[in-house]
């Protein structure tokens, strides 16, 4: 496996690409605040005529996080566009030009629908009310104040036994907060598949997302453009799947596996883990 070059920052490679691709939560922010460095980070980018495209597993809808960016001090000047994988099954569902949203039907179960009730908003569905008079399951976000796996296990089965297919618009298994890793939609849909059911991920590391952004940067060459993340089975591992350079984020979701910024034991271990080796490793999303 190829090694990863360990930088101070952001500003060691960024001459080298023409454009990024930048996760949101674990690498800008905790959703509370700001990393420091993060909002001058982006800001120095831009200045160097670098775009750049967020691109976060989030569920919910791309105005929402825009709004959320904006309160924690990060200006829409400050990059180029915000994708989220809900917008992007949004747009699919909306359009239901490939097969498997063309054939998921109209009534969806939403679970843990508290978290963003207005993630299906402008759609042709219908919420079901039951699994049972369901057509497929969604599963977008989870945090919900109560949030627990064990909770949906009667409605995970129910699905699985009568066949429905899942979209997971966050594959996420867990999240980075400021008061630490919570679960994520993907564990909800890791736990779907152990029972028999059928899940359409939405989201990093799969290429729905992917193909989104590049058509966002005009069919941008994937070798020209770097994804950063702090999540090696999404952010790393999608990213070198599309084709794109990697840059690993120490400080975010694998943050406790290091004992300093600079450990490249506890890289070598990660990466044979999600069998993916980032092209840098740097402390945070920092110049």
């Amino acid at each position: 496996m190829k090694e990863s070059l360990f930088c101070s920052g952001v500003g060691a490679f960024a001459e080298r690409f023409d454009a990024f691709l930048v996760d949101q939560w674990g690498v800008l922010h905790n959703g509370v605040a700001p990393y420091p460095g993060a909002v001058a980070c982006l800001a120095r980018l831009r200045e160097f005529g670098k775009p750049v495209v967020i691109l976060s597993n989030s569920g919910k809808r791309a105005a929402s996080n825009l709004k959320r960016l904006a309160v924690l001090g990060f200006p829409a000047e400050s990059y180029t566009a915000l994708v989220t994988s809900g917008e992007v099954a949004w747009h699919a569902l909306q359009e239901r030009s490939d097969p498997f949203y063309a054939d998921l039907g109209r009534r969806c179960f939403r679970l843990a629908p508290r978290a963003d009730p207005g993630v299906l908003d402008g759609l042709d569905l219908e919420t079901a009310q039951t699994v049972e008079t369901a057509d497929f399951l969604l599963a977008s976000s989870t945090n919900e104040p109560d949030f627990a796996i064990v909770n949906y296990e009667p409605h995970l089965r129910s699905g699985a036994k009568r066949g429905l297919p899942m979209l997971c618009t966050n594959p996420d298994l867990v999240g980075v907060t400021a008061a630490g890793l919570v679960p994520s939609p993907g564990a909800l849909a890791r736990r779907y598949e152990e029972l028999g059911g059928q899940v359409h991920y939405v989201g990093k590391p799969y290429p729905e997302v992917y193909r989104f952004c590049f058509s966002l940067l005009g069919g941008m060459a994937p070798e020209r453009v770097v994804a950063v993340g702090d999540s090696l089975q999404h952010d790393i591992a999608g990213g070198a799947a599309a084709g794109t350079a990697t840059a690993f984020v120490v400080g975010g979701i694998h943050a406790d596996r290091f004992s300093d910024p600079d450990d490249s034991a506890a890289l070598a271990a990660l990466a044979a883990e999600y069998a993916v080796m980032p092209d840098f490793t740097i402390p945070a999303f920092r110049w």
